[in-house]
């Protein structure tokens, strides 16, 4: 759940990654560093995908279409999840929008 302070993610919504974050693989799992409280965020599965469209570029929902066709699921499916990633992101200081 997102922290009182946290903006609010939704589709429009275009994150970017924060100056300083720091990204390495540990045993085959994605493992952020927030320079913001040097706290760790872990990300599996589809976690690796998402963070590597958070590019201040593209908005949630290019970044749902793009994972909807890269994983040949409907977008409707993974919207959810993404959302909740990139408010879970923004919460940890890794992300902003």
């Amino acid at each position: 759940m997102a922290d009182v302070d946290t903006p609010t993610v939704d589709g429009s919504s275009v994150p970017r990654r924060v100056v300083g974050a720091v990204q390495a693989e540990v045993d085959g799992e994605l493992v952020l560093l927030s320079p913001a409280d040097f706290g760790y965020f872990g990300a599996e599965g589809p976690g690796p995908d998402v963070w590597a469209l958070v590019d201040g570029e593209r908005s949630v929902d290019a970044i749902v279409a793009e994972l909807a066709g890269s994983y040949d699921v409907a977008a409707e499916e993974i919207s959810g999840d993404v959302v909740d990633f990139v408010t879970a992101l923004v919460a940890a200081g890794l992300a902003e929008v």
